[in-house]
């Protein structure tokens, strides 16, 4: 999937730059981008935190998803990107997760 809820991209599934709110969203607010797994948010919205490292170096930390700032090409969980761990930034996030044990 190019998206999380298919092969196009739709303004109404998520926040991207083409939504035109400049700013992020409560996670409930695109319930039809939601992924087949129930995930909200996978695309736009904020870059989120991954806990690996971009590469051996360890000095940058990956991101996944892009945020509101971006085109929808640059919003697919795919597209990766990576920031020293103490970047701050009202584009950038974490998701918490859990095992359902």
């Amino acid at each position: 999937r190019q998206y999380p809820w298919g092969e196009k991209f739709d303004t109404n599934r998520c926040n991207s730059v083409e939504s035109g709110l400049g700013h992020t969203t409560p996670v409930s607010q695109y319930p039809t981008g939601v992924s087949p797994y129930g995930c909200y948010d996978m695309a736009g919205n904020v870059w989120e935190w991954c806990a690996s490292w971009y590469d051996k170096s360890q000095n940058k930390r990956m991101l996944r998803g892009g945020s509101w700032l971006l085109a929808p090409v640059f919003i697919r969980s795919a597209p990766r990107y990576r920031l020293p761990p103490t970047d701050r930034s009202g584009s950038l996030g974490f998701r918490c997760a859990q095992d359902i044990a």
